[in-house]
């Protein structure tokens, strides 16, 4: 790397922004006039490098030619350098594959190898257009010429691979201390540390070609060096792509737990033959629901330990079905039926375990069970309300409840709060 005294697109490029004053009378001169195209092409830039970010926004593939194994092609799209500058390509264009070497790259030895790495390298690159004569103001000054613009373009070379520095660390928790803390702590942290630089030489990556020792081409690598522009349509298709339009559970026929209230035997003996009814508000993959995913489940403690252990309740079939409204499946209803022989044993049978009273526990495993559309349940119970979930796919769903013993006078039931006070 050539070793640079000054950085030229750090966060103090320009140390503060200063633009015109206008006031009648005042004398316009090509000071006044540059300033205020920079005024606003330094925000805009700063914004673009340090608020959006930079890299490729679209397009800029780069293809091989056919019949040329000395060059590739790089299709039109547009990038943003780590200046903030934007650079568009409107046509396509072939880039030789011989590398452009620096002044810190030429004079070095380099051991003859068989195959060669090169970065094709995009640049933010201005020229001068529209070149015009100006008269001699003065008898003894000649005509001088000028450029009547300044065009903003770009620059594509083949670079050798040694020379682009490695990219900055990921905002991304490493160490066994940045784990430990809140994600904005970290943020905070890091950000806290200084503003990023760029890179030398200041481009866009846009392939790795890899080159026989003739220069001939043998493989393009379009991405594992691309830097990418993250813009907010592609973060909400990104977000929405993994995390929305997920199904959730929006009904269940039994009293969960968080209701602080006990089932009776009458209820509970309800419930288990009609099965427990879970109902999604998406239409789900009925394969995906099943005694594997579907569970429901007695609490047993054994006397000698203690444990707290779950039995899980055998079932005869789980029904599924979808409801229709408009023509379109809307929600859609699991239900799990208990087995005729488990019903027998424990409901009526003298030794039950349950006849005395027991805790129930219903389980959906929601990284296994997806809607139609492919996405996993988002299941998480959050404290004993529906619909479930907490915006991520997967995420179990438990529910649990207790049961009076097998006998037991049911409970009054209790006042409405506006009758608790009468």
């Amino acid at each position: 790397m050539c070793d640079e005294k000054e950085k030229q697109c750090d966060i103090c490029k320009v140390p503060h922004f200063e633009r015109n004053n206008y006031f009648y009378g005042k004398l316009m001169t090509v000071r006044d006039f540059s300033a205020e195209q920079h005024y606003f092409n330094e925000k805009r830039w700063l914004i673009n490098r340090m608020v959006n970010g930079w890299g490729v926004v679209c397009g800029l593939d780069v293809k091989p030619i056919e019949g040329e194994t000395d060059k590739v092609l790089v299709t039109p799209g547009l990038a943003i350098d780590c200046c903030g500058r934007e650079i568009l390509v409107c046509e396509e264009q072939g880039v030789t594959l011989v590398p452009v070497e620096s002044a810190c790259h030429k004079g070095k030895e380099e051991k003859e190898q068989v195959e060669k790495k090169l970065l094709i390298c995009l640049e933010y690159h201005e020229c001068k257009t529209e070149p015009i004569h100006l008269p001699p103001v003065a008898c003894d000054q000649k005509e001088k010429g000028e450029f009547n613009r300044i065009r903003d373009s770009f620059k594509i070379s083949s670079i050798p691979l040694s020379e682009q520095e490695s990219q900055p660390e990921p905002f991304c928790p490493q160490t066994k201390e940045d784990k430990e803390k809140s994600l904005h702590q970290y943020l905070c942290d890091r950000l806290r540390e200084g503003c990023p630089e760029c890179p030398d030489p200041q481009c866009n990556i846009l392939a790795i070609v890899t080159v026989d020792q003739d220069g001939n081409l043998i493989e393009i690598d379009t991405c594992s060096k691309r830097k990418l522009v993250y813009n907010n349509p592609m973060l909400y298709d990104l977000i929405n792509c993994f995390h929305g339009d997920l199904p959730h559970i929006i009904g269940i026929n039994w009293k969960d737990l968080h209701v602080r209230e006990d089932v009776s035997w009458n209820d509970f003996t309800n419930i288990v033959e009609s099965g427990l009814t879970v109902t999604f508000d998406k239409p789900m993959a009925p394969d995906t629901i099943n005694r594997h995913t579907f569970l429901f489940a007695v609490i047993t403690v054994e006397e000698a330990t203690g444990y707290r252990r779950l039995k899980y309740i055998p079932s005869r079939e789980i029904l599924k079905e979808g409801t229709v409204i408009d023509g379109k499946k809307a929600t859609f209803e699991a239900t799990f039926i208990v087995e005729d022989g488990w019903k027998r044993d424990e409901m009526e049978g003298v030794h039950s375990e349950i006849r005395h009273g027991a805790d129930f526990e219903i389980i959906l495993r929601g990284s296994s069970i997806v809607s139609i559309n492919g996405k996993a349940l988002d299941g998480n119970f959050i404290g004993g309300k529906l619909p479930s979930g907490n915006g991520t796919q997967g995420g179990d769903f438990v529910s649990w409840f207790s049961v009076e013993p097998k006998g037991q006078i049911p409970k009054p039931p209790k006042p409405k709060p506006e009758e608790a006070g009468k």
